[in-house]
C-alpha cells in the first residue's frame, strides 16, 4: 500500500480523560480539549577542527494544557491546599485516544507528578456571556506510556 488509508487518521473526539488526585480519580468529562507537549531542549557542542557545532539532548520539559467547562472544584482545591500550606499538591492525568476505525489501536499515555502552572479561574460571571470555561496550564514531571 502506498498511501495511508484514511481511516486509519484518528478521531481528536474519541478520548477519555481521568485525574488522579491522592485517592480520588475524576473522569474529566468537563474537558473540552487537552494537549501534552514534550519541550526537547539540544545543547550546542562547538568542537576544534570544525566549522559546524554539534548538538547534544540535554533536557525535556512536559507541559500540558486543557480547556474545561468551569463545573468541577478540582482546580480550585489545588490552589487552595496551595494557599494554606505552601506546598503545590501534585496529580496525575490519564489520557486515552481510542478510535475504533482505525487499525492504529488505543493510545494511553499517565502524566504524573502534574502541578499547575499560570491562572486558574476561580469566580466569573458575565450578563452578556455563554458558558463558563477556563484554560488549566502546568508540568508533568514524567509520563508513561501503559499500552
Amino acid at each position: 500500500m502506498s498511501y495511508m488509508p484514511a481511516n486509519d487518521a484518528p478521531s481528536a473526539k474519541l478520548a477519555t480523560c481521568f485525574i488522579t488526585k491522592g485517592d480520588r480519580r475524576y473522569a474529566m468529562l468537563m474537558a473540552k480539549d487537552f494537549e501534552a507537549k514534550a519541550n526537547l531542549e539540544s545543547v550546542k557542542v562547538p568542537a576544534l577542527g570544525r566549522t559546524v557545532n554539534g548538538y547534544k539532548s540535554g533536557t525535556m520539559d512536559i507541559k500540558f494544557s486543557m480547556t474545561i467547562y468551569h463545573c468541577t472544584e478540582i482546580f480550585d482545591e489545588v490552589v487552595e491546599e496551595f494557599k494554606n500550606t505552601g506546598v503545590m499538591p501534585t496529580f496525575d492525568i490519564q489520557v486515552t485516544n481510542d478510535d475504533p476505525a482505525t487499525s492504529v489501536g488505543r493510545s494511553t499515555k499517565i502524566y504524573t507528578g502534574c502541578i499547575l502552572d499560570g491562572e486558574v479561574l476561580l469566580s466569573m460571571f458575565d450578563a452578556d456571556g455563554e458558558l463558563i470555561e477556563q484554560s488549566i496550564e502546568g508540568y508533568a514531571q514524567d509520563f508513561t506510556r501503559p499500552e
